[in-house]
């Protein structure tokens, strides 16, 4: 068993897939974390599948995820490494992770996207992701 494991929304897409690797990166973390933006996309990638969304939250409520909603804090954090990475064009959701990250101590990232890989963080911007899975 690894350690927790921060949720993007391809990465958690595709583990819900059951697409190796990202699914059994899934299995073996000892607890994955949603940032509570993540679950928005996914909700939006899967509007036409509502089983599967159902699914999905009716393992949050039962406990096979930890959920993190954004605090005001992590948004303003959002803004900060959003603005210092423009040329990574990060967005808000791929920095929300980035400040959840700073406020939980938890690096290992479940994700498919490269901007994970130049991004830096925390205190001196010295801290980088661990991805959970090498990318596509």
């Amino acid at each position: 068993m690894t350690g927790p494991l921060l949720l993007d929304t391809g990465g958690w897409l595709k583990a819900l897939a059951g697409e190796a690797p990202w699914a059994e990166a899934a299995q073996e973390a000892s607890e994955l974390i949603v940032p509570g933006l993540v679950l928005a996309e996914v909700d939006y990638h899967l509007r036409r599948q509502r089983r599967a969304m159902h699914r999905v939250l009716q393992d949050l409520e039962s406990g096979a995820f930890r959920y993190e909603p954004p605090t005001v804090a992590d948004l303003a954090r959002a803004r900060e490494l959003d603005q210092k990475f423009k040329k990574l064009d990060l967005g808000l959701v791929d920095a929300s992770i980035a400040a959840l990250a700073e406020r939980t101590g938890v690096v290992r990232v479940l994700t498919i996207d490269s901007d994970f890989v130049a991004m830096r963080f925390g205190p001196h911007y010295r801290l980088s992701f661990e991805l959970a899975c090498p990318l596509p």
